[in-house]
């Protein structure tokens, strides 16, 4: 087993989990990654390393719950256990000798470009970051990569945060202003990394992009993660994940990423309701724990629906001067009431919020063809409206 040390939510939608795993802490690079199972029953699913610490003996993981198996992940707290944490696989990205890099996250991909570009840092390589969200709410590790970065910009669709724009757009910029890149590196979205290859290709600046296939054992003898790359098929798992950019087949690579689609939709929904019964569960500890003082450590979506059910929830003054007012066996119970209510709250908008991300991700897939011609006409920034559709595939945490 491999104890979770620590659990962070990053934003509503991002957790960050610290797992104790020495032997892959002291061998694990940036670019390589895991395969967990949460238990005996739980399927394979490949997360990229975000940070490791071998002294401490801990990797790092960031993941969006956006699928059956991450969205259980989610609900897990700092003192739980995984049963399977196998790595480190894959090959690390080839950053040696890199002088002058830019690295470009696009969603949660910028967890996965954070240990590249804090190595590159830390070798001597001066390191421009760009990152770019659907909005200001969903930027995470902004400060950490500022920490590494000798420059960076956060971009967003919506412009929520001052910068609005596509990552191609920045990277264009400093490009014609004489950077000088001899790398440039990008985790993201497919279309995204697709966009930010054509944008470096007439400048013939070496860049990489990590691919995210669907994977599932890892170790090259299921097939599942092909890629075509140079006219040939590899696998992403022992060939990459990390590969050149201008010679990805990404309208290829998009259209394995959507077979299963209903499959993964259904897992979801069932997930969800799994999620919901579970904080209905919570009710009656909520009771118990109102009259005994314990605790109830319900699942839910991102953590709200565990903390809305293990701790005291915030009330408005004239609720709780009416809870004072009562005797208070009859405070407890209607304490109890409220916090299962929150708990089914919020157990309703991770089923709400699980649906959504599937609703939005069939929409980007439409639209992917109409984002390549309309990237044809206008250059770099006639991917906005493709990048404003992409969504980060769970996969490994992109």
């Amino acid at each position: 087993m491999y104890p979770i040390e620590s659990v962070e939510a990053l934003n509503d939608e991002v957790t960050r989990m610290v797992v104790r795993a020495p032997d892959i802490a002291r061998k694990i690079r940036p670019g390589q990654f895991i395969m967990l199972r949460i238990d005996e029953r739980g399927e394979r699913i490949p997360l990229t390393m975000n940070d490791c610490d071998p002294e401490a003996g801990t990797v790092t993981i960031v993941f969006q719950a956006v699928g059956a198996t991450t969205m259980r992940l989610a609900t897990l707290k700092a003192g739980d256990a995984l049963l399977d944490f196998v790595g480190p696989l894959g090959n690390p990205t080839e950053l040696e000798g890199a002088r002058r890099a830019c690295v470009v996250g696009g969603g949660l991909g910028t967890a996965i470009a954070y240990p590249q570009a804090k190595w590159l840092r830390d070798h001597g390589c001066e390191v421009d970051v760009i990152t770019g969200f659907r909005t200001a709410d969903l930027i995470i590790m902004e400060d950490e990569i500022e920490a590494v970065a000798s420059r960076s910009i956060v971009m967003t669709d919506d412009g929520s945060n001052g910068n609005k724009g596509v990552v191609t757009e920045p990277l264009q910029r400093w490009i014609d202003e004489g950077a000088g890149y001899d790398l440039v590196l990008a985790v993201g979205p497919v279309i995204m990394m697709k966009f930010v290859a054509k944008t470096t290709e007439p400048h013939g600046i070496r860049t990489l992009v990590s691919l995210n296939p669907l994977m599932i054992d890892g170790t090259g003898m299921c097939g599942g993660c092909r890629v075509k790359v140079g006219g040939e098929y590899l696998h992403a798992c022992v060939d990459g994940p990390d590969f050149d950019g201008h010679l990805v087949d990404y309208d290829d690579a998009m259209r394995r990423g959507v077979m299963y689609r209903g499959y993964e939709g259904s897992a979801r929904e069932a997930m969800a309701k799994r999620l919901a019964s579970e904080a209905r569960d919570c009710d009656v500890a909520a009771g118990l724990r109102a009259a005994d003082g314990g605790a109830c450590g319900a699942a839910g979506d991102g953590g709200r629906a565990r903390r809305a059910a293990r701790g005291r929830i915030t009330l408005d003054a004239a609720t709780e001067a009416q809870l004072a007012a009562m005797e208070p066996e009859k405070a407890k119970k209607v304490r109890a009431a409220l916090e299962a209510k929150a708990a089914r709250e919020a157990a309703a908008a991770a089923a709400e919020r699980a649906e959504r991300a599937g609703a939005g991700q069939s929409a980007a897939d439409a639209d992917d063809a109409s984002a390549a011609r309309a990237a044809g006409a206008g250059g770099a920034a006639g991917a906005g409206r493709a990048a404003r559709l992409a969504r980060a595939d769970e996969g490994r945490g992109e």
